[in-house]
């Protein structure tokens, strides 16, 4: 349900720069219509405005509220004010839809993956990022098809394990064909701000991704050096009379389902190459999420005779449930 307060956005201090008059002076534009209730000059509570402090009498304005005042001062006060608050309320509107869209996207970007050099997402997110529906994003498809600047397999869109993903260039292709297409106003509008809000929103995101990254291998790199190299399960290390093995650094509790502790230090084990497919082996694949819980069952069971390695998981594995495991790289 829509909070109360969701048509209240307009500041104080916004709206006095928008009438281009000093806070003060709208202070006491607003008193005027507070001093008689039998004029045509009215600000009601929960109407035109809400108080967002009311012991300093701070408002937040509703558009109405902002058209309200202004109207006064068009008559009484400022000729051709109407028109510079009609100009801010619109610009408002379009800060306000454009910081929904970013949210929008950042809520529906996790499939966010790269192919062929490109970022491409699920159709599932482009359309809640487009707030349309499968249909009609496949009518979009199929007009785009036959334009003159149609999609391209690969580089706006690709079937990536059975499923549609679009990259997006291709997002923003869509977004623009229903800018144009469709019939209620406030929806093309959306669309039509869907590129201008995505590249900025998206560079936030790859930024984002790219630190926690960093903070991962640092992390990783670290794990490899606590553990002197060797495998935590067998206790082979990569030497000149084994230079077959391979160190890699797994996650007790997988990154994709437990991001939070992916640069966890305490979360990070040194396994042979071999002993890391063989447990994701035994887990069902590389794609199933793991736990401690699994880790200690797959070394009691392949691995029995290491009693030191269970006892050593356990007391793990009452760290990271309780939450005290903060350590990172």
């Amino acid at each position: 349900m829509t909070k109360k307060t969701s048509g209240f956005t307009i500041r104080e201090a916004e709206l006095a720069t928008a009438l281009e008059i000093p806070h003060q002076e709208l202070d006491k534009v607003i008193a005027f219509f507070d001093s008689d209730p039998n004029d045509q000059w009215e600000l009601r509570e929960n109407d035109h405005f809400i108080f967002i402090n009311k012991n300093l009498n701070e408002r937040l304005f509703s558009e109405q509220g902002a058209y309200a005042i202004a109207k006064y001062m068009d008559e009484k006060a400022k000729k051709g004010i109407w028109a510079q608050i009609l100009e801010f309320v619109t610009r408002h509107k379009e800060k306000i839809r454009n910081a929904f869209i970013s949210r929008k996207i950042q809520e529906n970007s996790s499939s966010l993956t790269v192919r062929n050099n490109r970022h491409f997402l699920s159709k599932k997110d482009v359309v809640a990022i487009l707030c349309t529906s499968p249909a009609r994003l496949n009518r979009a498809f199929e007009e785009l098809r036959t334009s003159q600047d149609p999609l391209k397999k690969y580089e706006d869109f690709d079937d990536i394990e059975g499923h549609r993903y679009y990259s997006l260039s291709g997002l923003y292709k869509l977004s623009h064909n229903l800018s144009t297409k469709l019939t209620v106003k406030d929806r093309r509008a959306w669309c039509a701000a869907i590129e201008v809000v995505g590249k900025k929103t998206f560079k936030l995101i790859l930024d984002e991704q790219s630190a926690r990254q960093k903070k991962i291998d640092a992390a990783m790199k670290a794990a490899k050096k606590r553990d002197g190299e060797r495998c935590q399960i067998t206790g082979q290390k990569r030497d000149k009379y084994n230079k077959s093995i391979n160190m890699v650094v797994h996650h007790i509790y997988s990154k994709e389902q437990y991001p939070h502790l992916a640069a966890c230090l305490d979360n990070l084990i040194t396994l042979t190459q071999e002993v890391h497919n063989e447990f994701h082996s035994w887990n069902g694949g590389f794609q199933n999420p793991c736990t401690i819980d699994h880790l200690i069952e797959f070394v009691s069971e392949l691995y029995p005779e290491n009693y030191e390695v269970t006892l050593k998981l356990n007391t793990l594995k009452q760290i990271l449930d309780s939450g005290d495991s903060r350590k990172t790289a």
